[in-house]
């Protein structure tokens, strides 16, 4: 697929964020390695509209690489770092790093970065104005965002369970670190959060946890489950869950996107935070 002035060859994406960040700024790649995988994991057929798969997220389909006269494939490291050598074979490589800064705690500004990321996909396809208007309005989309949102005092805690005594912690590093700063939300969890901004934890450790507690859905569970494991086992002696101070928010966003998963996660939020409460029959019946 060409980019909409016609005169340029298509451009494969192995990242999530850098395929949605470029089609929400009008210049969609139309090749994404792992895309059937994102439409699985986010329930969401078409996410990224008229895109080719490329094969897995890891292992790409090189020979279909091959054949496309690619311009350019755009990587996020490190992720993809080591194909880097085999894929410069085939067309010129771009690297974005985003998320993932295992090797440095220097106070990097996710935001800014992802901004960044954007500004740069602009110039790459020849239009910067395309980026900063997008940026721009995601901005002004966030300020507002933020002017909702009623005198919320509480932590938040985002978590995703696993099983019965398992889950998984988010913050600084994903989507939703991100979103949490960008809107003045306080994380509750402070502890580390591993190289890509969550980890791992058992429900025990939960315990202590003075916040709201906002589960994100699974996207192996069916539809519910996530509602069902709080009314078994461990979840449902947490304070938070035992005081209906939770929410449930579906997973139409990737952890680790660009402004598009941001923008997603962020809606999702907002209106759950200020939705009017109602009684949760967790541990008294099953849904």
């Amino acid at each position: 697929m060409a980019n909409d002035d016609g005169n340029s060859a298509p451009i494969a994406a192995f990242d999530f964020a850098i395929a949605e960040t470029l089609t929400a700024i009008g210049h969609p790649s139309g090749f994404l390695s792992g895309l059937t995988e994102y439409e699985r994991y986010l329930r969401l057929d078409g996410i990224i509209s008229d895109a080719t798969n490329l094969g897995g997220r890891r292992f790409p389909n090189f020979e279909l690489l091959a054949s496309l006269s690619l311009q350019h494939i755009l990587i996020s490291p490190p992720f993809h770092a080591n194909l880097v050598p085999r894929l410069r074979e085939i067309a010129d490589v771009k690297e974005y790093p985003i998320y993932n800064f295992s090797d440095s705690d220097n106070g990097h500004n996710h935001w800014e970065i992802v901004e960044e990321l954007t500004r740069q996909l602009g110039i790459l396809v020849n239009d910067p104005v395309a980026s900063e208007h997008y940026i721009k309005q995601t901005n002004h989309h966030f300020d507002n965002l933020k002017s909702q949102l009623n005198s919320i005092n509480s932590s938040l805690l985002i978590v995703r369970l696993v099983d019965d005594r398992h889950a998984r912690v988010f913050g600084k590093g994903s989507v939703e670190g991100m979103v949490l700063s960008r809107l003045g939300l306080k994380n509750a969890w402070q502890n580390d959060m591993g190289q890509w901004g969550m980890t791992a934890v058992s429900a025990s450790s939960l315990f202590k946890t003075d916040a709201k507690i906002i589960f994100i859905e699974s996207s192996y569970d069916r539809v519910g489950g996530r509602r069902q494991l709080l009314s078994d086992g461990q979840w449902r002696h947490l304070p938070s869950v035992k005081q209906d101070n939770y929410v449930i928010l579906p997973l139409n966003y990737w952890h680790w996107g660009g402004f598009p998963s941001a923008l997603r996660f962020a809606e999702a939020l907002v209106e759950a935070l200020e939705a009017p409460a109602e009684p949760q029959p967790v541990g008294t019946s099953h849904h």
